[in-house]
C-alpha cells in the first residue's frame, strides 16, 4: 500500500502528464472554439409615459424657509403656540424627529390637553407623538389627511432637500438637523416589512444625459445628507453590460420610499386608535385659534403658516407632479433628464425637477401646467423607445 505522500506524489505526477497530453494534442488536432454568446443584458419593466396612462396631476407648495424649519415656543396671553413648520421638501423625511420636539416643547408646561392645527405629515406625526404620551389631543384642519399638501409629495427619503440656506444658518442648526434626521430615521425603520408596505426600499437607477442639463443654482441650499452618521445601503456603479437601460455607466441602489397613501392612512388610524380626535374646521384668522379651548396649541399648517401667523419669511416651492396608472412589474425608481420617476403601489410617480434647485422658487400658483406635464412625459418616453 502506498503511503499518503506517496499518494500525493503519484496524483500530482498523474495530473502533469494528462495536461501535458492536452496540451500535445492541441498541438496536433486543432479543436473549433465554441461561438462567443454576448451576456444578456439585465431587462426591466419600461414605464408607460403615454397620456392614456396618465390618472392625475398634483400640484403642491413646499413650505421653505431660508433659516430652516421653525420650531419654537410663542406665547399669546395665556395661551402657549409651538410652531413646527418650514420644512420645504423634507417634510416626511424630518416628520418624526421634528414631531418630538415639538411634542417636549408642547408639554413642557404640565398640561395634558393640546389642539394641533393642521393634519398633514407634520400634524399627524407631531399629534401622534402627544397622544403617545397620554395626553388628550384634537387635530383642527380644514383638509383631512389625504386632501392635504402632504398627500401630493414625491414621498423619498429626502432628509435635506430645500431645508435651508447655507447662509442663513450655522453649525448649531446643523447639528439640530442631524438629530431631526436620525431619530426620524429610525422611526421609518420600524415600518419596514409591515404588511401595507408604508415604507420599503427600491432599486434606483441614476442615468447619465439628457436633453435638460442641470445648472448650478443661485442659491446656496444646503445639502447635508452625507453628515448622518445612520447606517444605510450602499450605492454602485452598473457598467453597460450591468445594467438595463444602455452602454453608460449606471449609478445604482437602493432608496427608501414613502407609500404616501398608505402611510398617512396609517398615521391617522393610529391617531384615532389611540383616542385622539380629528375636527375639520376652518380657521378665518389667528384671533378664531387663540379662542380655541385648549391652553397649548401646536402649528403645523405648513404654508398656510405664511398668512395665519404673519411669517413673511415663508417661501412656496411650488412642485408639480404627474401620476401615471400603478405598475407593479415596474418596480424601480430612477432620475434621468433632470426627471425623478418612482414606481409606487398608489401609482407611478413622473417630477420634473427643473434645472436647479431653484425651480418653483417663490410661485405660489397651484395650477397645473401642461407644459411641464407633457416634457416629463416625452422625456420618459424618449428614455424607453
Amino acid at each position: 500500500m502506498l503511503s499518503r505522500a506517496a499518494a500525493q506524489s503519484l496524483s500530482r505526477r498523474d495530473f502533469v502528464v494528462a495536461g501535458g497530453a492536452l496540451a500535445l494534442a492541441g498541438c496536433v488536432r486543432s479543436t473549433a472554439l465554441a461561438p462567443i454568446v454576448p451576456v444578456a443584458r439585465p431587462k426591466i419593466a419600461p414605464i408607460l409615459a403615454d397620456r392614456e396612462h396618465l390618472m392625475k396631476v398634483t400640484v403642491c407648495l413646499r413650505p421653505f424657509r431660508a433659516a430652516g424649519p421653525r420650531l419654537e415656543v410663542e406665547r399669546f396671553g395665556a395661551k402657549t403656540v409651538v410652531h413646527n413648520y418650514g420644512h420645504g421638501g423634507s417634510g416626511w423625511s424630518l416628520s418624526w424627529g421634528c414631531a418630538e420636539e415639538a411634542s417636549a416643547l408642547a408639554r413642557s408646561g404640565g398640561g395634558d390637553e393640546f389642539a394641533v392645527i393642521g393634519a398633514g405629515v407634520i400634524g399627524l406625526t407631531t399629534a401622534l407623538r402627544l397622544v403617545e404620551s397620554g395626553t388628550r389631543v384634537t387635530i383642527y384642519a380644514n383638509d383631512f389627511p389625504a386632501e392635504t399638501r402632504s398627500a401630493r409629495a414625491t414621498g423619498v427619503w429626502s432628509p435635506s432637500s430645500r431645508v435651508a440656506l447655507a447662509d442663513n444658518t450655522d453649525a448649531a442648526f446643523v447639528e439640530r438637523w442631524k438629530g431631526w434626521a436620525e431619530r426620524s430615521y429610525a422611526r421609518h425603520q420600524q415600518m419596514v416589512g409591515l404588511a401595507d408596505d408604508p415604507v420599503e426600499y427600491v432599486t434606483q437607477y441614476n442615468l447619465p444625459g439628457g436633453s435638460n442639463p442641470r445648472t448650478r443654482p443661485s442659491r446656496s441650499y444646503l445639502a447635508l445628507d452625507r453628515q448622518l452618521d445612520v447606517i444605510g445601503p450602499r450605492w454602485t456603479t452598473l457598467d453597460g453590460t450591468n445594467n438595463p437601460f444602455g452602454d453608460e455607466d449606471v449609478r445604482s441602489g437602493p432608496v427608501m420610499t414613502f407609500n404616501v397613501a398608505r402611510y398617512t392612512d396609517r398615521l391617522a388610524r393610529q391617531f384615532l386608535l389611540r383616542g385622539g380626535r380629528m375636527v375639520r374646521r376652518e380657521f378665518a384668522d389667528r384671533a378664531e385659534v387663540l379662542a380655541l379651548p385648549e391652553a397649548v396649541i401646536v402649528n403645523c399648517m405648513g404654508y398656510g403658516a405664511r398668512a395665519m401667523w404673519g411669517d413673511d419669511s415663508l417661501v412656496p416651492v411650488r412642485g408639480q407632479i404627474n401620476w401615471l396608472l400603478p405598475q407593479p412589474e415596474a418596480h424601480y425608481a430612477l432620475y434621468y433628464d433632470a426627471m425623478s420617476v418612482i414606481s409606487r403601489p398608489d401609482g407611478v410617480i413622473v417630477q420634473y425637477l427643473g434645472p436647479n434647485d431653484d425651480w418653483g422658487h417663490g410661485i405660489d400658483n397651484e395650477s397645473v401646467d401642461w407644459d411641464e406635464t407633457n416634457l416629463a412625459l416625452s422625456s420618459l418616453r424618449r428614455l424607453f423607445a
